[in-house]
């Protein structure tokens, strides 16, 4: 697993809470979040690190983990494309 470093636009409410809305994966790319399943402080086991994981729907069908870690955003990788 390898760490991908990504830009994330968010919704923060007046309650406090932090919701991704969408990654933007590089220049032109920007990808938006379909759902998110699980909100919870983990660690990545396999790329190293904590914070906050949001388990990320894209596209109605991909899942991957996207994590909040000293104030960066990542996504956990097997290969180098979501």
């Amino acid at each position: 697993m390898i760490r991908k470093y990504v830009d994330v636009i968010c919704l923060n409410d007046k309650g406090g809470n932090t919701r991704p809305l969408c990654l933007i994966w590089d220049e032109v790319r920007k990808i938006p979040i379909t759902s998110i399943k699980e909100i919870c402080p983990r660690s990545s086991l396999k790329a190293g690190g904590s914070g906050m994981r949001y388990t990320c729907v894209f596209s109605s069908r991909l899942v991957r983990h996207l994590f909040y870690d000293r104030g960066k955003w990542y996504v956990e990788m097997h290969d180098h494309v979501i």
